[in-house]
């Protein structure tokens, strides 16, 4: 069976079109990997079971790139590597409420609690060390702030502010991804942003 011919979606240019699905799983990987793992963890408050949830993302990934490929139905790989971001935070989203709904107490220690406070050991993005050691540890206290205000935010403020502010998704793309309107994700980002400057200005 042979190859769809590559088309360029509109925008693109040629440098960025993807012929091989291999070339396009590698670059998901490197330019996604990072932002999936923090919205995952975000989402389940479990480090361990967010890397699960992402690592079954891009396995879903290599399968659907691969079917793409191969076969003259539309989408042609570069039309679906141009939506592809949409395409991974819904799969790695509809895993995570899949292992969400099957948890259990034993499985995760820390959950959070029915009386919306927060997780003292939310983490929702990824820390790079800075050059030096006093760097370090003000950045580390800046991140335990801003982990720690993100936490107080409601499951769908947090999981619409990861989206727009770590995953850098268009409002349209955040609609696609949760199933709202493009005018209710407006909504909650702008009430999840004035929570955390209240937060954050109160520290």
């Amino acid at each position: 069976m042979t190859a769809k011919a590559v088309t360029r979606p509109e925008g693109v240019s040629s440098a960025d079109v993807v012929d091989d699905p291999s070339e396009l799983i590698a670059r998901a990987v490197d330019e996604h990997q990072r932002s999936l793992l923090a919205y995952a963890a975000g989402l389940l408050r479990d480090r361990c079971a967010a890397q699960d949830a992402v690592q079954e993302t891009f396995l879903q990934l290599c399968r659907k790139a691969r079917d793409v490929a191969s076969t003259d139905e539309p989408p042609t790989l570069a039309e679906f590597a141009a939506r592809l971001a949409p395409w991974l935070f819904t799969v790695c989203r509809t895993r995570v409420i899949d292992m969400q709904r099957k948890r259990t107490p034993q499985s995760f220690a820390v959950r959070e609690k029915s009386d919306g406070s927060r997780d003292s050991s939310a983490e929702a993005a990824v820390l790079d060390p800075g050059p030096t050691p006093d760097d370090v540890a003000v950045a580390g206290e800046e991140h335990r702030l801003v982990a720690e205000s993100i936490g107080g935010l409601t499951p769908r403020q947090r999981e619409i502010i990861q989206l727009r502010m770590q995953a850098g998704l268009s409002y349209r793309e955040i609609a696609e991804v949760t199933g709202l309107t493009t005018t209710n994700v407006g909504f909650h980002l702008h009430q999840a942003v004035a929570s955390l400057r209240k937060q954050l200005v109160a520290t």
